[in-house]
């Protein structure tokens, strides 16, 4: 497992301007006894950041701000499929959790957008920087470079995945014209394209980690750009695709070079941010543990609920305590009827560190469901029986999957099933609901996304704040 820690998390950073996220960046190290301690010799003002010495300080930035637009974005997307389930108190969330999610005035979705249009001018004025850097041969380490282009392909991937449109091109106060959604899958050719140049300087310096954290985010990328590619775009009213799956092979060889990565260290290995006070905490640990807004979806673990705020029995949260003691959980393995040890981990894990349980962001069981899926929509039924196997050898005590045993599931379903429960909270369940034809428990019929594989949209703020919004408005739907 890859973990962001609290001592290797090193860079926060405050925002300039409110809506392109002007930055400057500060990091920290744990032995400082505040974050706005003036005597801090680790701050790193703007004017600085053309000095080579900081180039890992400003790497720890991008991660920094990288992490907190996941632990924020994360929120609204959650409750708009059925991860998360809203039982508190605040309207915008409810409009999400029944299945409208392109309202640009949601007030959640627009304080999220701000993190992740900093992360990435972030990662992308950093990269420049570090290759200026390397250009005058002033650059003494290549690791930052090579962290700082894995930093931007995952928020270039996240912006791709979570979003219909965006505005790429804003800089500072110079604001960007909006790509279009029809120009959406060029997210996923930036982050592809950031993850092979880092993999190049990974190889170079001879750091495995690294190296299997770049190759799996570039199989993520390409796995995501062909996913994006199943819907319509702009998003028109439609029905889940003919043929739910991809078969990416570049992703796929992706795939399995990050599993031969991850064998030689850890088989079930885990990219994730582990959230701290003295770093970066979460907004979705927050609103789930702390201020008790929404729950774990009743699809997942707890009491039973049919209706968005879950008035009848279920407007109850759900906790650690009651998954490692009760066994609350509910989406159990259809072969062996009990609760998948991993997706038990994940939730008591979340659970039990209020807003600073960790966040995966990729996975090596994330890698072997590429595999999968590629090899049952080429009709290769060994082939996905093979790799879901291997995925299940990493939980504890689950039978083998039989293909061939009427009483195991068919293999579609068994990949949709996997898929809940390995990704959960890793971004990838709405395209799923889509495309699998498993809309959100809780979503209202005739609500947007019962019809229309839509995603969250550029927000009031920006769309006020642009010009190109302004003059167009258009253009920014």
């Amino acid at each position: 497992m890859m973990t962001i820690t609290a001592t290797s998390l090193r860079g926060v950073l405050r925002t300039g301007s409110p809506w392109l996220g002007a930055l400057a960046l500060v990091a920290t190290v744990a032995a400082c006894s505040s974050l706005l301690d003036v005597k801090n010799p680790n701050n790193v003002n703007e004017v600085d950041l053309n000095n080579p010495a900081s180039a890992g300080s400003q790497a720890n930035g991008v991660l920094s701000s990288l992490a907190r637009a996941w632990g924020n974005i994360l929120t609204p997307y959650a409750v708009a499929t059925d991860e998360l389930t809203w039982i508190g108190s605040r309207d915008a969330w409810q409009n999400l959790d029944q299945g409208t999610l392109t309202e640009p005035t949601n007030e959640f979705v627009d304080a999220a957008f701000f993190y992740v249009g900093e992360a990435r001018w972030s990662a992308d004025a950093t990269i420049k920087r570090l290759n200026g850097f390397l250009a005058a041969i002033t650059l003494a380490d290549t690791n930052a470079l090579a962290r700082s282009y894995l930093y931007g392909a995952l928020i270039y991937s996240t912006i791709g995945d979570f979003f219909d449109n965006f505005p790429i091109a804003s800089d500072k106060a110079t604001a960007g014209p909006p790509l279009g959604p029809a120009n959406m899958a060029q997210v996923y050719d930036t982050a592809i394209v950031y993850a092979t140049r880092g993999i190049t300087f990974a190889q170079a310096i001879k750091d495995k980690q690294l190296e299997l954290t770049l190759t799996a985010a570039r199989a993520r990328a390409r796995h995501a750009k062909a996913v994006w590619a199943l819907f319509p775009h702009p998003a028109t009213p439609s029905g889940p695709p003919a043929n739910p799956l991809v078969n990416d092979p570049a992703a796929v060889a992706d795939a399995n070079a990050a599993l031969a990565l991850a064998a030689a260290s850890n088989p079930d290995w885990r990219f994730r941010f582990a959230y701290s006070q003295p770093t970066v905490t979460t907004d979705i640990g927050f609103e789930v543990n702390e201020r008790l807004e929404m729950r774990i979806g009743p699809v997942y673990a707890g009491p039973p609920c049919t209706v968005s705020g879950c008035p009848t029995g279920g407007h109850v949260p759900v906790t650690a305590d009651s998954i490692t003691k009760k066994n609350s959980i509910r989406l159990n393995d259809p072969i062996d009827a009990k609760a998948d040890s991993y997706l038990s981990d994940v939730l008591v894990d979340f659970l039990s560190n209020t807003r600073y349980g960790s966040l995966t962001m990729l996975s090596a069981r994330e890698m072997h469901l590429i595999v999968a899926e590629a090899a049952l929509a080429a009709g290769d039924t060994p082939g996905f029986t093979t790799a879901i196997n291997n995925l299940r050898a990493l939980s504890t005590g689950l039978t083998p999957y039989d293909p061939t045993n009427p009483a195991h599931p068919t293999p579609i379903n068994m990949l949709i099933y996997e898929r809940q429960a390995n990704l959960y909270l890793q971004g990838w369940r709405l395209p799923d609901e889509y495309r699998f034809g498993v809309p959100a428990d809780v979503w209202v019929p005739g609500k947007e996304a019962t019809t229309t594989p839509v995603f969250l949209p550029i927000t009031i703020s920006e769309r006020q704040a642009n010009q190109y919004c302004v003059s167009d408005p258009t253009s920014c739907n």
